[in-house]
């Protein structure tokens, strides 16, 4: 059974910080260290310096990023940067943003969810997630005892009877991000009405969308509490953004592969492989002129289209080309990114590819382009999205996709609520 409860939030305190586009980020793990550096100097209480701190050269066991981590958050605790909502309570995060030129209006809302093994049947995962952030995620819990942001998740909504009852709300805040995103935080502070949501998501099951890592490391943190005589009931809930993935609002974007490490004749070698499996046709500019960015947005579109298992391909040698399976059946009910992935290590005779050096992540054509044209990356890979559809029959199916294979968008802001695990649940 799903449980979900009301918490005290804690919020940034507008009188102190003013502009709340200037203390919020994303995510910790899509955070370039440039951008890293930008959410530093913007503002002083920017969440950065908690869920993505940098290493100092003096660090030292018990006095490192985590260490500092733990003492802004306590520190502007007490300090009235951050403060306690009034009352309990549910709260709805609405996000505007554009896609292909159209408005979308995304809204799910946040609670705590009591933790449950996967093998539970309630929670599910959807894909493998590289295991170096976990030991991070699980430091940062440890000295902070918080959740500075919550785990996305997806749940069928039934026709929409959870999302009618969001609508009684009152407004915590709204801004408008560098992005141009819109986001607002409201509160459901009516008990009746909070009753009635946590008693209807009790037989619904959820599809982790974003925090895998999250969700593992709050697992991990529950076992060690609870080998402490002083077990925390906080430490079994963790904070949860519940969104209903018959909604409008479920946008998933491609995520695009670029393979590295490759010298000239492996790169040919490896294209060259490919032609076993796949027919290979050339993707041609409409003018001398156009560029890169233009061209590959239109291959994107073209595999878009075609669906199934095609794919665009790019090297600076060779460039653009459309990829078509000569016989599909061996692809039937695997994703995309799995049939990809799968090849690519094959071909290379390889049981896994480094991140960031043999294999990169980007949901920009441009970008991957760019890192072929200046050759960190010999091959770009072009996807077609993840469609829900996957998502929901790959994650109940009790199967995982390779990592990086959906881009969930917009991301969830960090430090827009956030929870103490001291807190009574």
């Amino acid at each position: 059974m799903l449980v979900i409860r009301p918490f005290r939030g804690i919020i940034y305190n507008r009188d102190k910080v003013g502009d709340l586009s200037k203390v919020v980020a994303p995510p910790y793990d899509i955070i370039s260290p440039s951008e890293q550096d930008f959410y530093y100097q913007i503002h002083p209480y920017n969440i950065i310096r908690i869920i993505l701190g940098k290493d100092e050269a003096t660090d030292r066991s018990g006095k490192n990023k985590y260490f500092r981590a733990a003492s802004f958050f306590r520190d502007w605790l007490s300090r009235g940067i951050l403060k306690r909502e009034p009352t309990s309570s549910i709260y709805t995060y609405c996000q505007k943003y554009n896609v292909d030129d159209e408005e979308v209006e995304r809204k799910g809302f946040i609670a705590l969810m009591k933790l449950e093994q996967f093998s539970s049947g309630v929670v599910f995962p959807h894909e493998e997630v590289f295991s170096e952030p976990q030991e991070d995620r699980l430091n940062l819990l440890r000295a902070c005892h918080a959740n500075f942001s919550a785990i996305f998740t997806l749940f069928n909504g039934s026709g929409g009877k959870i999302d009618n009852l969001l609508e009684e709300e009152e407004l915590v805040f709204e801004f408008e991000d560098f992005a141009g995103i819109k986001h607002r935080l409201s509160a459901i502070r009516d008990q009746e009405l909070i009753n009635k949501i946590c008693y209807s998501m009790q037989d619904k099951k959820v599809l982790i969308a974003d925090g895998h890592h999250r969700y593992l490391t709050a697992l991990r943190f529950r076992e060690e509490m609870r080998r402490r005589a002083s077990f925390s009931p906080g430490a079994d809930y963790t904070m949860v953004y519940f969104l209903d993935m018959n909604s409008r609002g479920v946008t998933i974007l491609p995520v695009h592969r670029l393979i590295g490490g490759l010298t000239l004749t492996q790169t040919q070698k490896l294209v060259k492989d490919i032609e076993r499996f796949f027919y290979k046709k050339p993707f041609k500019k409409l003018a001398v002129d156009e560029k890169d960015e233009i061209v590959s947005k239109r291959l994107l579109s073209e595999v878009k289209k075609i669906g199934g298992c095609s794919f665009g391909i790019y090297t600076k040698k060779e460039g653009y080309f459309l990829l078509f399976p000569k016989d599909p059946q061996p692809f039937l009910k695997k994703v995309k990114s799995a049939i990809l992935d799968e090849l690519v290590k094959n071909l290379l005779n390889k049981k896994s590819l480094k991140k960031g050096k043999e294999i990169h992540f980007t949901t920009s054509t441009a970008e991957a382009i760019e890192e072929v044209k200046k050759g960190r990356f010999q091959v770009a890979f072009f996807l077609a999205p993840t469609t829900i559809q996957e998502v929901r029959d790959v994650a109940l199916s009790g199967g995982k996709m390779p990592p990086k294979s959906t881009y969930f968008y917009p991301k969830l802001l960090s430090g827009l609520v956030m929870r103490d695990l001291e807190d009574a649940v």
